[in-house]
């Protein structure tokens, strides 16, 4: 067996953390564990953005609309080492309460479709990275949204909105 180097290693224990955590939402919330969910991606988002400040002194300064507060957040993660490309996000303001989001690659896509597979629709998805774009727009814009996933494919991406409530 080949010895998994580090980083890769994190990633694999947060990849399963966050798996474990969706499918508990739904053990114990049934096929629409939303709310759930989207209260774990607040706490989330919101002990990344402390434990960038306390551990690592960046300063996370608020953001003025929906576009803005994700654009700033996957700037926050291309700092943090979290993700790689900001190209792997596509955002379309449709207009300034609205933003689509288009997720190239995702690395949640398995997980979602096997739950298309098991029967569940689109829209009872719930998922980790456009939720977590919705808590760090509420986050840095203080701006209560709501999300919904829209589509997957089988080339890797999803898509999905955030629009305000």
């Amino acid at each position: 067996m080949d010895k998994i180097d580090r980083e890769e290693a994190g990633w694999l224990v947060a990849l399963s953390w966050l798996s474990a955590l969706e499918e508990t939402a739904r053990d114990f919330h049934g096929t629409r564990p939303r709310v759930f969910s989207e209260r774990a991606y607040e706490h989330a988002v919101q002990y990344y953005f402390r434990l960038l400040g306390d551990e690592y002194g960046m300063q996370i300064k608020k953001s003025d609309s929906i576009l803005q507060a994700v654009e700033d957040y996957i700037r926050i993660f291309l700092a943090g080492g979290v993700i790689r490309e900001a190209s792997d996000f596509e955002l379309v303001e449709v207009n300034p309460f609205h933003v689509e989001v288009t997720v190239h690659d995702c690395v949640y896509l398995k997980s979602c479709q096997a739950l298309i597979e098991q029967g569940f629709s689109i829209r009872d998805l719930t998922c980790a990275r456009i939720g977590c774009f919705r808590a760090a727009v509420k986050a840095l814009a203080n701006i209560d949204c709501d999300y919904q996933v829209t589509s997957i494919n089988i080339d890797g991406d999803c898509k999905g909105n955030i629009e305000k409530v």
